[in-house]
């Protein structure tokens, strides 16, 4: 037996009703989804910063290393200069005392 109109009409509105429900939750989530790729887009242009931040930081410390180890070498020069010249000094004054020793 046919449907009367009523109980057609009743039938399109609950289906209606649970297409309506099933577009809300799927719009939930795709707000939800957009909302988290929002996050992580924000997340990682954080992480970016942060990265040219260090780097930026490491190459400050690589020069300053640099620097430092030019510094050493330069001193480490003169070092080795100043106890040439003080073993000659020392040579110097044993020679002199040897003379003065054996003159007496």
């Amino acid at each position: 037996m046919a449907k009367s109109p009523t109980a057609l009409i009743q039938e399109f509105a609950v289906e209606f009703r649970g297409a309506i429900e099933r577009i809300e939750i799927l719009t939930r989530t795709a707000d939800e989804a957009k909302r988290e790729r929002d996050e992580e887009r924000a997340l990682g242009r954080e992480r970016d910063r942060v990265n040219a931040e260090l780097r930026q930081e490491v190459a400050l410390h690589r020069q300053q290393l640099q620097d430092h180890l030019k510094r050493v070498e330069v001193w480490s020069g003169r070092l080795w200069a100043l106890v040439a010249v003080l073993v000659g000094a020392v040579m110097s004054l044993a020679g002199g005392l040897i003379i003065a020793l054996a003159k007496k």
